[in-house]
């Protein structure tokens, strides 16, 4: 749909140019055939064409008016509200772009948007029983959920949620959805869920590098940016870099958290990222298109001998997290002791934001140079947007969704990476390249989201490298029969909901 919109601007713009240029037999006389002609009359020129902008690009939903209703979004409590609703103007402008995106939505389909305060992530369960009862009691409180990654997918698999693909008004083709959630979690025709543009906490929960320009010139190392557009941004790559630059600057001997080094990471939330970045896949679809459990052992394992390698023998990188294997600590980033730092973009906003020195982001790395296309992992804190069975008008939730999601790829997302990165996303091109293709490489699938559900096979790289343990073949085979379970019991489920 996207490719045929610009198109279709294009034709017409060319068009309205033809139009204007040809003329209709006996419109006007040829200069030749009228000598009296002034040829020297002033003509005036045509003016150029105007490129469309991206807060001027049109989405497909027709006129609508759904009468002043009230939309309910339901929402996860300790982050996800303020991407669904901004309570007035504070001149920040994250919240001020949502706050006008809400309003032009409001007006431009008659509705209110409205925002219900679930529970954090740490009783989100809690959350997830009120949104049962609620739909099984039909009494259509909640108009979309923007429920939690980690939990809100069980739902589905009790029939609680609207098949999309039976829904007007939703462009699964439009840039401002995620397109590997469009196609991947589509099981027999059905799908749940979907995020993207919509969902601010998919932009901040993104997985990247970050690297010290200062460091980098210190060290000459290449253009980066280079490397990753010229595809020799692999693992191998940054293994050989970083293993060459370290230096004990305490004297002590041993490598600690006040020593210079090439990469400071962890072991857990981050080294998960490398799965998404290798664009991992642990399933296939039988004929019916549902999921199967289908692994290719032998890369999974040399991915995960490669990531070993990286994050425990290689003297240039430090796991700096200070005794919390989840969370990097950066301070030796932000302090020009360290080339890369990795973490999700908010953990960037949050820690770089007196940062003297220059930086700039990448992608996680390929897993070689074969790989096709980059991966992004998103931490599943990100909201996965859905419509309950028992809302009061599904097409209107449908077309508050696809409204915001345009709405939001057009003017939340350029403020967000503007904050993000201090402003350079809209002045840099080369910045601003580099971050759309760490967000169009986002690779959100079924095993990764439904992870929860099917006896947690995406946590190979965290459960291993916490452990200090390369050995996958040994952990995969005391794993996979417990796992094939699991899935089986889900795709029962999803069989006798007919999807």
């Amino acid at each position: 749909m996207k490719k045929f919109v610009s198109l279709l601007l294009v034709l017409l713009l060319s068009m309205g140019a033809f139009l204007s240029c040809s003329e209709k037999p006996g419109d006007e006389p040829d200069m030749q055939d009228n000598p009296s002609a002034d040829v020297n009359s002033e003509v005036e020129p045509e003016k150029p064409e105007t490129e469309l902008s991206r807060a001027d690009y049109p989405d497909s939903l027709p006129e609508l008016d759904f009468g002043g209703a009230d939309v309910i979004v339901h929402s996860r409590g300790d982050d996800s509200p303020t991407e669904v609703v901004s309570e007035e103007l504070t001149g920040e402008a994250v919240n001020d772009a949502i706050y006008e995106r809400n309003t032009l939505v409001g007006e431009k389909l008659n509705v209110k948007i409205g925002v219900y305060v679930g529970d954090g992530w740490e009783r989100y369960d809690t959350s997830v029983n009120a949104i049962r009862s609620s739909i099984m009691a039909a009494d259509g409180a909640f108009d979309i959920i923007a429920g939690w990654s980690a939990r809100i997918p069980s739902l589905s698999l009790e029939g609680l949620f609207m098949n999309l693909n039976e829904m007007n008004y939703l462009d699964f083709d439009a840039m401002w959805w995620n397109q590997s959630v469009v196609s991947d979690l589509q099981v027999a025709g059905q799908l749940h869920f979907l995020t993207g543009d919509i969902a601010r906490s998919m932009l901040s929960a993104m997985y990247a590098y970050a690297f010290n320009q200062r460091v980098a010139g210190d060290n000459q190392v290449e253009d980066l940016y280079a490397v990753v557009k010229e595809h020799r941004w692999t693992i191998d790559y940054v293994n050989a870099l970083t293993s060459q630059i370290y230096a004990d600057l305490n004297g002590d001997g041993t490598a600690g958290d006040e020593d210079y080094y090439g990469l400071v990471t962890n072991c857990g939330n981050d080294a998960d990222a490398y799965m998404q970045a290798a664009r991992i896949s642990m399933l296939s679809r039988d004929e019916d298109g549902y999921p199967v459990l289908e692994v290719d052992e032998e890369r999974l394992a040399a991915a995960v001998e490669k990531v070993y390698a990286l994050l425990w023998e290689n003297p240039g990188v430090h796991q700096q997290s200070g005794g919390n294997v989840w969370y990097t600590n950066i301070n030796s980033f932000v302090e020009d002791k360290a080339l890369f730092a990795t973490s999700v973009i908010s953990g960037f906003i949050n820690n770089l934001a007196d940062m003297e020195s220059d930086y700039g982001l990448l992608p996680y790395p390929l897993f070689d140079e074969n790989q096709a296309t980059y991966g992004t992992r998103v931490q599943d804190a990100v909201s996965l947007w859905s419509i309950p069975i028992d809302a009061k008008n599904p097409d209107m939730s449908a077309a508050v969704m696809e409204a915001l999601a345009a709405q939001s790829w057009r003017t939340v997302t350029p403020a967000y990476f503007d904050v993000a990165l201090k402003y350079r996303y809209s002045r840099d091109a080369q910045t601003a390249e580099m971050v759309d293709l760490i967000k169009d490489s986002i690779y959100i699938n079924f095993e990764s989201l439904y992870n929860e559900s099917i006896g947690n096979p995406w946590f190979v790289m965290r459960t291993l490298m916490t452990a200090k343990n390369s050995n996958f073949s040994s952990y995969w085979a005391a794993q996979k029969r417990m796992i094939g379970k699991q899935l089986g019991k889900a795709v029962d489920k999803m069989r006798a909901l007919g999807g």
